[in-house]
């Protein structure tokens, strides 16, 4: 192999598959110290010797090394990665935190390299003054996307990721100082306290400001005309329903968890969606009667709605953060006439106390 500078990953390929660095050598018919300095990029193998590692760790010769691109740096990691796959950048506290990228169509700040334990070390794609602006922020509500879109288009030299996660995994995302902002609905509409208690434990001794999004109605996702009659109490008992459920945690599967209790049902099970809108598709295309979303989810899909409680979406950041520039911009368009003219659009959502900051003492 010839060329520029190589990133390889040989070394987690060899551990994965539990060989040692002079069984690996052995196999693949070369030195222990030839592979030593391959592992740590010293060395560049030759394209038999690379075939062979390939064949001995039984993957692709492009799973083992490529040629570098951009600059390496090293990030704490956001739950699992592996090599060569993409990752959003941004800095917390001082630390570089890296989360796989949301999904195919959102643009990668780099490619992990190495992955090891808690750490990586990232090749970037892009421009690094570009990393330290970036926004990280957790949470369910699609309003979420809406706002990270803005800031960007706002102030060119910020923007905001938005990583889409559960109420509880957005809260252990914020312990960990994993992402900045973290959104939460724990909470009815008339009961704000209950995400002061949340807040608390998730930042024990941490001064914490809740800033509300948004409150909505979150209840029963039918089919049109709702043909099975559903609602609460023992409709929701029926023999023979099928059933789109939550992963443990989120929001909308504590309101069907207590609305089945409620009725005298166990916990409901079926097949899994990963949000508020999957499981309007879930039931869309059939493969559920029934589940708990937002009412904005029901009205995107032209779905039923059976309402079950109001909720509020509130934001929860650490105070010390409020005064970040990063931070403050985001926050800031909560009051924007654009953003609100937006999200009325979408329909489900009530944002008539946007923008309301509480704060939560320690």
């Amino acid at each position: 192999m010839t060329g520029g500078p190589v990133h390889t990953t040989v070394r987690q390929r060899r551990v994965q598959a539990g060989l040692s660095q002079s069984e690996l050598a052995l196999r693949a018919g070369v030195s222990r110290q030839a592979l030593s300095a391959i592992e740590a990029g010293r060395q560049v193998p030759s394209t038999t010797l690379a075939l062979q590692l390939a064949r001995v760790l039984r993957c692709g010769v492009d799973d083992l090394f490529r040629l570098a691109g951009g600059p390496v740096v090293e990030a704490t990691i956001a739950g699992a990665v592996a090599p060569g796959q993409r990752v959003v950048l941004g800095r917390v506290d001082g630390v570089l935190i890296a989360h796989r990228a949301p999904n195919p169509a959102h643009a990668a700040d780099g490619l992990v390299v190495e992955a090891t334990g808690e750490r990586a070390r990232v090749e970037l794609l892009g421009d690094a003054d570009d990393i330290e602006s970036n926004v990280l922020v957790a949470g369910c509500a699609p309003l979420l996307g809406l706002l990270t879109t803005r800031l960007g288009r706002r102030y060119r030299d910020a923007r905001a990721t938005w990583i889409p996660a559960n109420s509880t995994a957005s809260l252990s995302l914020l312990a960990h100082r994993h992402v900045h902002l973290a959104g939460i609905h724990l909470a009815e509409a008339g009961d704000p306290q209950a995400h002061d208690v949340a807040a608390k434990a998730a930042l024990p001794g941490q001064p914490t400001t809740l800033v509300h999004l948004a409150q909505w109605r979150q209840g029963l996702i039918v089919a049109p005309g709702n043909p099975l009659d559903l609602g609460e109490g023992s409709p929701l008992l029926r023999p023979g329903l099928r059933y789109a459920v939550r992963e443990a945690g989120a929001g909308a599967q504590r309101v069907f968890e207590r609305t089945m209790a409620a009725a005298g049902g166990a916990v409901p099970k079926g097949p899994l969606a990963t949000d508020h809108h999957e499981v309007a598709q879930l039931v869309r295309w059939g493969v559920a009667d029934v589940g708990v979303a937002v009412e904005a989810a029901a009205l995107t899909d032209a779905l039923g709605f059976v309402p079950l409680c109001d909720e509020r979406f509130d934001l929860v950041v650490p105070t010390s953060r409020l005064d970040t520039p990063k931070v403050a911009r985001f926050l800031d368009l909560l009051d924007r006439r654009a953003f609100r003219a937006e999200a009325r659009g979408l329909q489900g959502y009530d944002l008539s106390q946007a923008g309301d900051v509480r704060t939560v003492a320690p």
